[in-house]
């Protein structure tokens, strides 16, 4: 594995959670030294960090938090301090198997920094040094800092970590109260300067509050200078027939762990009261982020198994070009002007409407739609069930969308091949919208892959090869695209995983809508040296609120003030939608000359409105010839 801190750079990273609390939970009593389970009960720590690995954990904190000589005295325990060290390093090790990086928990002394005479802060220094003096011999990947409610205890133990493991990357997380204050009253913002003037790698709070609370206090300390990790409880403990539980359940830790990655947190994971099923719904969020790998699947699932789905972009090549795959991949190929409009599946069973707009777009020239896969987490008909009917009683050519949310990785896999054996050829692969957004909001997300292992998986099979390398006869021929947004919040982070997606595979880019020239232009110049074709997105605006919602609500979209202001100055319904055509129409008039084609997003299906926008492009697109046989 490369080193943590260049993981980290590159990727959100989770942890594993409670150790503890789960112990408790499993039946051991808290008089309990939990550290010393470690010698007469190993079993039973190698079955948690073995669940969490299950759950996807990447980081598998040593059951070691109050391992140093004060803590163990209490129980009698303190010359068996190396031992409890040693074998507790050893055990999540032996679990890890090479396949998350094992970070060395620490935790408070016990003796009260604030009050406390020299000679207790000269102790407390000694034991910490001598602990972490053992956990870095053993060989940890990091120092893990946790649960301190001192300041000047952690800045201690900061620079203990710091002068007994050099090149042992040191994190600090601080404890935090309900209205997000640290030790005195600090400030995230204050208590997140002094931990990286310290000399801390990474800085951030566990413990004592849940994750909404946490997650104000994570936002707060993004942008000090280092890197930022939050590991909340599972809200605040209560006590249920006398045992105390926590109630935040795992699907609030999903949504949070969203929320967190995409304000600028880089790591997350579990506290007190968190389970296995708690990291498990967090992983979610971290695959969304590009923080897992096609080729760490195996490892993150299979607890105990050894290997990687091999890189099949070394598969011997098998590939149809690109011209023979469809007509949107010949059109690609030969460098005309591509045209795709977008449409939504039915919510019921009838395609009857959705035929009649085909049969209007194929009668003006457009033959190629592309029907979404449950945009913005909605409940519809199966998307591979209509483009299959489309392109069979029409002769239109569809794009599938496939979106990584709703399916695990064997049934991503069934999918492709179920797409393939029905004939679709055009792909455009995405991570897809949480449930959250949408109706259901209590629907299970996946997130198995992201859109860029996807990508890796329908690459291997376009080669001839299934995701274990092994062949699988004829190969595809899928044309595959990939989404981008030119105007993200993160541009930087756009444009590096666009380069991932082109090693995974992408041979297309179709963006979201974009109205400001400038935008797309910038984007077209930094994405120029990957050489990927790319049809730009056009949203023909409906009224003024619409221009307003998609400009403040949806990420990646800016819609420039003097088009919102256009569109305030006209009435609602038919002037407000012919002036919306028209901007869509300057927008894409603006970009025609310098992208491979469009693909149009009609509100409602409004088919019309399309063939509308489409006149602005009349001089670079070449209307199809009728569709022999198409119709009813």
């Amino acid at each position: 594995m490369k080193p943590f801190l260049d993981a980290l750079a590159e990727g959100p990273v989770l942890f594993d959670g409670a150790m503890g609390s789960l112990l408790y939970e499993r039946g051991v009593l808290h008089t309990r030294s939990y550290d010393e389970l470690v010698l007469s009960q190993p079993d039973l720590i190698r079955r948690v960090h073995l669940d969490y690995l299950a759950a996807g954990a990447q980081v598998i904190e040593t059951d070691t938090f109050g391992a140093n000589r004060i803590a163990l005295a209490r129980h009698g325990l303190a010359d068996q301090m190396a031992q409890i060290n040693k074998t507790a390093v050893r055990l999540a090790r032996e679990a890890a198997s090479g396949r998350a990086w094992i970070a060395a928990a620490v935790g408070p002394t016990g003796v009260r920094f604030a009050i406390a005479t020299e000679a207790e802060r000269r102790r407390a220094r000694l034991a910490l040094a001598e602990q972490i003096d053992t956990l870095v011999i053993a060989g940890v990947d990091m120092i893990l800092l946790e649960t301190f409610t001192s300041i000047l205890e952690l800045e201690t133990a900061i620079g203990v970590a710091k002068e007994r493991g050099p090149k042992v990357p040191v994190i600090a997380q601080h404890v935090f109260d309900a209205a997000g204050r640290g030790d005195g009253g600090l400030s995230a913002a204050e208590v997140a300067e002094r931990l990286v003037a310290a000399g801390a790698d990474v800085i951030g709070g566990n413990c004592g509050i849940g994750p909404a609370e946490l997650y104000s206090v994570g936002t707060a300390m993004v942008g000090r200078g280092k890197p930022v990790i939050v590991q909340p409880n599972a809200g605040l403990p209560a006590s249920v027939e006398g045992r105390t539980l926590y109630v935040a359940n795992p699907e609030h830790f999903g949504v949070f762990a969203r929320r967190m990655l995409k304000s600028g947190i880089r790591a997350i994971g579990g506290c007190c009261g968190t389970t296995p099923d708690h990291i498990r719904t967090m992983l979610g969020a971290i695959r969304m982020m590009g923080g897992v790998r096609i080729d760490q699947i195996e490892a993150t699932q299979a607890p105990g198994g050894a290997g990687s789905v091999p890189d099949l972009r070394t598969a011997p090549p098998a590939v149809v070009p690109l011209a023979e795959r469809s007509r949107l991949g010949g059109r690609i190929a030969r460098g005309e002007f591509a045209v795709s409009v977008e449409l939504t599946a039915p919510a019921g069973t009838d395609l009857s409407k959705t035929k009649a707009q085909v049969e209007q777009l194929l009668a003006s020239g457009i033959d190629v739609v592309n029907i979404a896969d449950g945009p913005r987490a909605s409940a519809r008909m199966a998307n591979v069930a209509v483009c299959a009917r489309l392109a069979a009683e029409t002769g239109v050519e569809p794009i599938l969308h496939v979106c990584t949310r709703d399916r695990n990785f064997l049934g991503l896999v069934a999918h492709l091949l179920g797409a393939a054996a029905l004939g679709l050829r055009n792909l455009v692969i995405i991570t897809g919208d949480p449930p959250k957004m949408g109706d259901y909001p209590f629907a299970t997300p996946v997130y198995d892959v992201d859109s860029i292992g996807l990508l890796k998986i329908a690459s291997g099979l376009n080669a001839g090869f299934d995701p274990a390398g092994k062949p699988t006869g004829t190969p595809t021929a899928f044309v595959l695209a990939t989404g981008a947004e030119p105007g993200a919040q993160d541009y930087d982070r756009e444009l590096r995983r666009l380069e991932d997606k082109k090693a995974a595979g992408a041979e297309l880019v179709m963006t979201q809508p974009v109205y400001d020239p400038r935008t797309l232009e910038r984007f077209l110049d930094d994405t120029k040296a990957l050489g990927l074709p790319i049809m730009v997105g056009i949203l023909p605006l409906a009224s003024a609120r619409n221009a307003e919602f998609l400009h403040n609500e949806v990420p990646g979209m800016s819609i420039p003030a003097e088009y919102r202001a256009r569109m305030a100055r006209v009435p609602q319904g038919p002037e407000a939608r012919a002036e919306g055509l028209r901007i869509a129409q300057e927008a894409l008039t603006a970009v025609k000359h310098r992208v491979a084609g469009t693909y149009i997003m009609p509100p409602f299906n409004r088919v019309e409105a399309a063939i509308s926008v489409l006149e602005a492009a009349a001089d670079r697109f070449r209307p199809a010839l009728p569709v022999p046989g198409a119709g009813p």
